[in-house]
């Protein structure tokens, strides 16, 4: 029994803030400061409008995500003087959990910048005082299926 309580009990140590944050926030955003750089912004060097089109595309294949809503629609309406850089786009995707489907809100801002583009976003448990981690996780999985798109 010792040889499992041991470790266990190092392990928690070393994730005591994670624990104890995973029982009493049910909020996560992308930071510059963040330690994990999985959950920092991501900088982008294409246009809005292409990020968002890759997003869209991840979302559609993966099971528990949807896209709620876009607003990149009504920025196509706009007339855009020629030389403008893109517009912003701001992407609403929930994401449920398999068993239970608690939703999750993500709402992803996409911001042009002289570079290209700046991904911001955070994600919001619906229910509870607590998430167990499930925000950071939504925010990491998005964070990497852009990186690999």
């Amino acid at each position: 029994m010792w040889l499992i309580a041991i470790p266990f009990l190092g392990w928690a140590c070393m994730n005591f803030n994670s624990i104890v944050r995973g029982l009493t926030t049910n909020h996560a955003a992308l930071s510059d400061t963040a330690s994990d750089p999985q959950l920092r912004p991501l900088e982008i060097d294409q246009q809005p409008q292409a990020v968002a089109d890759r997003i869209r595309n991840w979302v559609s294949t993966q099971s528990g995500w949807t896209l709620e809503s876009d607003d990149s629609a009504q920025a196509d309406d706009l007339p855009q003087p020629v030389g403008t850089p893109d517009q912003p786009v701001r992407l609403h995707l929930v994401r449920r959990t398999r068993f239970f489907g608690f939703a999750d809100d993500i709402n992803v801002s996409l911001e042009p910048t002289d570079q290209g583009t700046r991904v911001q976003a955070e994600s919001q448990s619906r229910l509870g005082k607590g998430d167990l981690g499930q925000n950071p996780r939504n925010l990491r999985e998005l964070v990497g299926a852009i990186q690999s798109e």
